[in-house]
């Protein structure tokens, strides 16, 4: 008889879906990360609307990144949030939409075209995650990856919506 409490997958099959999941980490970490810091540093003519928005989308990020890490320790690996230079890349793509424009306004709009282009490349990893999950029939995964691709398709609709 089957013991249910056994992921169906061997761990070498689940190396390559690990791998992936923490791409997944590491961005949707990064997002949070930069949607959390635009919550404290947002100011100009749509401040409160924006800080919160972005306070929605940072909780929302946050419980996602700990389902995420959580699904990677359930594949027997573990849960590493950045590699390499990813922080130093996030923390310079986060810092530029404060330091580099002088007018808040203009700072704010930089802010939601960067979450704008995070949630974007979130969503195209996922889907990478979603295929590669189908591909050794980790079902889990794989309707981990559909509820974060329709998670992000949401914020970015709402963030589009704002620079439209």
């Amino acid at each position: 008889m089957n013991d249910l409490t056994t992921l169906h997958q061997t761990k070498e099959s689940t190396t390559p879906i690990s791998e992936s999941l923490q791409n997944v980490l590491s961005n949707t970490y990064g997002l949070y990360f930069a949607t959390h810091n635009y919550h404290w540093n947002v100011e100009g003519s749509q401040f409160i609307n924006l800080h919160k928005l972005f306070d929605e989308q940072y909780n929302e990020l946050f419980q996602a990144v700990d389902i995420i890490a959580e699904r990677i320790r359930e594949l027997e690996s573990y849960a590493i949030p950045f590699k390499d230079k990813d922080i130093l890349n996030i923390l310079k793509t986060t810092s530029d939409a404060i330091n580099k424009e002088t007018d808040v306004n203009t700072r704010a709009l930089r802010m939601v075209h960067n979450l704008i282009d995070m949630n974007q490349t979130v969503i195209n990893i996922c889907q990478l995650t979603k295929n590669e999950a189908q591909a050794v029939e980790d079902d889990e995964t794989e309707s981990l990856m559909v509820e974060r691709v329709t998670a992000h398709q949401k914020a970015l609709w709402i963030l589009r919506s704002i620079v439209k």
